[in-house]
């Protein structure tokens, strides 16, 4: 019987000693800092998508053709893996995501499979420990939510900043990440945020990115690009509601690149067999003159 449990303790020991080293080569290996630096002006051309989950086939061909664009920026859209509680999952995504965070800038938006947190801020090195943060690049500035909750507003210290960073760069164009998006006709109800769409139309934000209802969906909203991109793997959903604003609406897996001439910003969303299924362009003086006609 003492043999039992002495074996039974070193078995126990030597897996205790395995997971914690694990953890240690884990999380030095995968985490990834993000770049603030102001001084890096040669961004050009950013790709934006998410929504991976479990569907990691599909991913590695994404993350291929992700790659092949050679972006200098991604942004990804949340749901970097099923399970946020689960190592496994999230290394199995970093496998194949890490070649792009050595050829591109790369910044996450919290999803809602993200919502323990403890994982996502172990894999990524967030501004002041913050999940939401903002920076400039392409001419523009992105602001990145942390708005994972479909039935959660924000949260006031939260809006706080928003509102305070739209006015600060209020004579800029302005892009938008978060994860649930405000419109769609997809398998989930859009987020119920009010006060969100209002901050977005007092201001000039030319596009909001976010995930979460797999596919592709545009909807033009007051002169704002509202995209949904969440066809990096994850199962696809149906159209089940209606969209009033909708331009466009596809039920593939894709991604999207935004590119910038001058003033002008485009965006092109491309499936996965490489087919370009929506293409829109629009600039900080389109926006203007769309809002000012809305009056």
């Amino acid at each position: 019987m003492k043999n039992i449990l002495k074996k039974s303790l070193f078995i126990i020991s030597i897996l205790a000693v395995i997971f914690i080293i694990l953890s240690i080569f884990l999380y030095f290996y995968t985490r990834h800092h993000l770049n603030f630096n102001p001084e890096n002006k040669d961004i050009e051309k950013a790709v934006i998508y998410g929504d991976v989950r479990s569907g990691y086939l599909t991913h590695i061909k994404i993350a291929n053709m992700v790659a092949e664009e050679k972006p200098d920026m991604i942004i990804f859209t949340g749901d970097i893996a099923s399970n946020s509680r689960n190592y496994i999952h999230y290394l199995q995504h970093t496998i194949f995501e890490r070649k792009l965070w050595n050829m591109a800038e790369y910044y996450p938006v919290r999803g809602n499979h993200e919502s323990t947190y403890w994982l996502y801020d172990a894999f990524f090195d967030l501004p002041n420990d913050k999940s939401y943060y903002s920076f400039d690049r392409m001419g523009m500035h992105f602001i990145v939510l942390d708005c994972w909750n479909v039935y959660k507003p924000l949260e006031e210290k939260q809006m706080q900043w928003l509102k305070e960073d739209l006015e600060k760069n209020k004579n800029k164009p302005i892009s938008v990440a978060m994860h649930v998006p405000l419109f769609t006709s997809g398998k989930y109800e859009p987020y119920n945020e009010p006060d969100l769409l209002a901050l977005f139309d007092k201001y000039n934000v030319l596009f909001v990115f976010s995930a979460h209802v797999h596919s592709y969906e545009h909807s033009l909203y007051k002169g704002t690009n509202y995209i949904v991109t969440a066809g990096g793997g994850a199962p696809l959903y149906p159209v089940t509601r209606d969209n009033p604003y909708k331009v466009v609406r596809e039920n593939v897996h894709h991604y999207t690149v935004l590119t910038r001439d001058n003033d002008t910003y485009t965006l092109k969303a491309i499936d996965i067999n490489g087919n370009i299924i929506d293409t829109v362009s629009t600039s900080l003086q389109e926006v203007i003159k769309a809002k000012e006609n809305q009056k």
